[in-house]
């Protein structure tokens, strides 16, 4: 083929509606819907960024299992090496597969057609089974980048494990068959998070339940971040899986190890069983998307376009309409935060899934230390991870290009009113969920003498609430956002950096309250002025400072605050 005769070709296919729309879907894959031009480059960035982390992680895991893999080879027991090398193989297969599940929940807005498809794409001479196939064709296309970029950044441990001194298996047939059971977890990965998706637009489209939809969305990202712990446990199940452990069938990377090593020939009938269980599961979501899409196709205007409620039900209806002391600034920037929150699907995920992060540090925590002491740290992890995932929430804007009508109605006692309409909020998430959380855990380490702990709980969280709204001035939702300000590494050594030492100092609080009453009084009655004068001080400088509507990198000039 001539040179002239490959351009003609790629121009064609380029200009072929269907690769167009399945452009068209790719992109927007990576645009949430709110980044300016200037957060589209620098989400680039991220994303390159990301790659680097990716890769970064799977040369510290290596160079972390070489130690292992050292002393495994110099005991010279083939026996506890195959054991070991269950458990590792399942950590390699199940790290993509939760990598390529959280993705592609993040964008399961997109993942169907919608309602702004149908009205856009409905006019044009553009048959409907192109728009579903094309959708379909960019969310695999989507998939298989995180999917590939998760492989390659585990390839140098998946050749560690793969030397095996007693010649047990061939090398070049382990890496093909673990390329292939590892794609295959990750398909199954994200075919099921496209069904549980699917089932949802089947069920509660346009419907007075919507709000449910996205509700439940984000309880399925919560579920998925604290399923991180779990994963990193893999390792040591091994020998549960050695010795045919009945709740093995229960984890899916147990399945597609299975499935590898049928592929290997080096299963028994338990590996072989695992494998078929992988195989159906796999078949099991593959049907459902392929209902789904196929429901959408035949009936969409009906799903999708069925008219929405002329009046909200009762469980929904508004309780705040009686008429109260707050000034209307604070009423309506607080009903406008927590009806934002409630329904975008986007800010409940960050902020639920932030907030599993630390459900899930929680989660080791308790497993691996004593209860005396997963009760002093345990709800100082989860505040941080509930603080910052409150701050990153609130940070993203819906629509930032409509904030001008927030800008020319900025007056200084309204802003001062709309930001403590958000301290209320962070204050109430930032304390109450760890102080649920440390209820039951101080009474089981403390029994009777929980009360002392708890309270210190509550103070260190007013306090910590001054530092999640440090430098804050925004109306939530209505200022634009600028992602990678700082490196990926960069930014995670600060806020690993930031956890430990908020942990380790309020614990220490904890400790240093329960070796006397009175002392323990002393202290909670500091940290508390401490609090009331952080908020206090904050209100000022609120009254002061104007309304912030355009985000900025850390090296750029900062503009007078006038």
């Amino acid at each position: 083929m001539t040179r002239e005769a490959l351009a003609a070709w790629r121009q064609r296919f380029t200009e072929h509606e269907e690769w167009r729309l399945t452009e068209h879907f790719f992109r927007a894959l990576f645009d949430f819907g709110f980044l300016s031009d200037l957060a589209a480059d620098s989400f680039k960035r991220v994303l390159i960024g990301s790659v680097g982390g990716f890769i970064a992680f799977g040369l510290l895991m290596t160079r972390a299992f070489m130690v292992k893999y050292a002393v495994l080879l110099g005991t010279g027991t083939p026996e506890r090496y195959r054991r070991a090398l269950l458990g590792d193989d399942m950590l390699i297969i199940g790290l993509p597969m939760l990598l390529v599940a959280f993705v592609t929940l993040l964008v399961s807005h997109s993942l169907f057609p919608d309602e702004r498809d149908f009205r856009i794409l409905g006019p044009l001479p553009v048959r409907r089974f192109v728009v579903f196939r094309a959708k379909l064709t960019a969310l695999l296309m989507f998939a298989g980048l995180f999917t590939a970029a998760a492989h390659v950044s585990l390839l140098p441990l998946t050749l560690l494990t793969s030397l095996n001194p007693w010649g047990e298996h061939n090398v070049l047939l382990r890496l093909i068959a673990w390329a292939i059971a590892s794609v295959a977890g990750s398909a199954f990965a994200v075919l099921t998070i496209t069904a549980v998706v699917g089932a949802l637009v089947l069920a509660l489209s346009r419907s007075r339940l919507q709000s449910l939809s996205t509700f439940m969305r984000s309880m399925v990202l919560g579920l998925l971040v604290v399923c991180l712990p779990l994963v990193s446990h893999l390792p040591i199940l091994g020998g549960a899986l050695a010795s045919r452990a009945p709740w093995m069938l229960f984890v899916p990377p147990a399945w597609f190890l299975g499935f590898q090593r049928t592929l290997q020939g080096l299963a028994d009938a338990w590996l072989v069983q695992l494998g078929v269980v992988g195989l159906l599961a796999t078949l099991l979501a593959t049907t459902v998307v392929g209902v789904t899409y196929l429901v959408l196709f035949r009936q969409f205007e009906r799903l999708m376009l069925r008219p929405a409620p002329t009046s909200a039900p009762w469980w929904r209806a508004d309780r705040l309409s009686v008429r109260s002391r707050v000034a209307p600034a604070f009423e309506g920037a607080y009903r406008f935060t927590v009806k934002t929150i409630g329904r975008s699907q986007l800010h409940q995920g960050v902020l639920v899934g932030l907030s599993a992060c630390g459900i899930g540090l929680a989660t080791i925590f308790l497993t691996s230390a004593r209860l005396t002491t997963s009760a002093t740290f345990v709800p100082f992890v989860l505040m941080f991870a509930c603080g910052v995932g409150t701050r990153a929430a609130l940070a993203l804007p819906i629509e930032y290009r409509a904030n001008w009508i927030f800008q020319v109605t900025e007056e200084r006692i309204a802003r001062r009113e709309q930001l403590r309409a958000v301290d209320r909020i962070v204050t109430l998430y930032v304390i109450g969920v760890p102080l649920i959380a440390a209820v039951p855990l101080l009474w089981m380490a403390y029994g009777t003498n929980a009360l002392l702990p708890f309270a210190v709980v509550a103070a260190v969280g007013l306090v910590f609430v001054h530092a999640v709204l440090l430098d804050w001035r925004r109306i939530p939702f209505t200022c634009s956002y600028l992602p990678g300000k700082r490196f990926i590494g960069h930014s995670a050594l600060i806020g690993v950096a930031a956890c430990v030492l908020f942990t380790l100092t309020s614990g220490g609080f904890v400790r240093l309250a329960m070796v006397d009453e009175t002392q323990g009084i002393v202290v909670v009655a500091s940290l508390l002025l401490i609090g009331y004068w952080l908020r206090e001080r904050r209100l000022l400088n609120w009254t002061r400072t104007p309304l912030m509507f355009e985000d900025e990198f850390p090296d750029q000039t900062i503009q007078l605050q006038l």
